[in-house]
């Protein structure tokens, strides 16, 4: 009875505000300083006139108004808009993968690990290598040229028709793993059970696919879709600039390069805060509607006892 009394005392010490405060102060201290204050200061930044070295000098909507009729932001969104295209292969590709070795195939553990291989290569790397690969004299043209299709050789890093849709590529190509290994983790929690009975039932394996697989990984689908859609707006920076500089002209410029453009090679910090804030809201929005039709569908998929219609 006394050693509880005791426990209970010292939980009431070590509960107290003055303690708690002790202890959470620091971190509290931390994240507020790096997180917060500069949520707020980008805030006011994107209000102003601001070169980075002068005081800020308040400008109203002008930031705001700009974006409107900027047409390099406005081909910067364009060519996001590009890796956004590809987003259903860049989806629903790692899932067919990861359900395909999930079957068991002969040498799954190798492409477990050569597909997530790229993910843990620098973007830098990446963009070098293919600048080599797709440069005039490099091993792709090499190769055409070789087995009689040299008329399809082409300057890959400087046609403006294509440059954009190989940096969407690099993108994907550089995440694919990611997905994969997301999707392997979540097949491998699914219970046999239900593939069996639908192996019994005569389903073949897109029937299997299609109302086993989909419905029990929905939640990492979900997840997987909110950072695609997060990484085509973000990702694209590093590769894009280590591939062709966002050039030529800005045929491979996307939002990401913009605003650091922006930033810090024009000296108009307020201008891309502003453009940040506003594309963050407006994913914000869209990753909300997504998520709420989502929800309903995935609610429709499935009967009260939670089985799959």
């Amino acid at each position: 009875m006394s050693g509880t009394m005791t426990n209970r005392r010292r939980t009431k010490k070590y509960s107290s505000p003055g303690t708690l405060l002790l202890f959470l102060g620091p971190a509290l201290f931390v994240i507020v300083l790096l997180r917060v204050w500069p949520v707020f200061q980008g805030v006011f930044i994107a209000f102003t006139s601001w070169d980075g070295i002068r005081d800020p000098v308040f400008n109203g909507l002008d930031n705001f108004t700009r974006m409107l009729s900027d047409p390099v932001l406005l081909t910067a969104l364009g060519n996001t808009s590009k890796i956004l295209v590809l987003a259903p292969i860049w989806i629903l590709g790692p899932l067919l993968l990861a359900a395909v070795i999930q079957d068991r195939i002969p040498g799954a553990s190798f492409f477990k690990i050569a597909y997530v291989l790229p993910v843990l290569v620098s973007p830098v790397v990446i963009g070098v290598l293919f600048v080599i690969i797709l440069g005039p004299e490099g091993p792709l043209n090499t190769a055409l040229r070789g087995v009689g299709l040299g008329f399809l050789a082409n300057n890959w890093t400087v046609d403006t028709n294509l440059v954009m849709w190989i940096v969407a590529g690099m993108v994907i190509w550089s995440s694919f793993g990611l997905g994969v290994l997301l999707f392997t983790a979540a097949l491998a929690s699914v219970d046999e059970s239900l593939y069996e009975a639908a192996r019994i039932d005569g389903a073949n394996w897109g029937q299997r696919f299609r109302y086993v697989t989909l419905p029990s990984v929905r939640g990492v689908t979900e997840y997987w879709t909110v950072m695609v859609v997060i990484m085509a707006f973000s990702s694209a920076i590093v590769l894009g600039y280590a591939f062709s500089q966002g050039g030529p002209g800005y045929a491979s410029t996307t939002v990401d390069l913009f605003i650091y453009n922006q930033a810090f090679r024009y000296g108009a910090p307020g201008y891309a805060t502003a453009v940040g804030i506003t594309l963050f809201l407006l994913l914000g929005i869209l990753l909300l509607v997504f998520l709420r039709l989502s929800r309903r569908r995935g609610e429709s998929m499935f009967d009260d006892s939670g089985t799959p219609l």
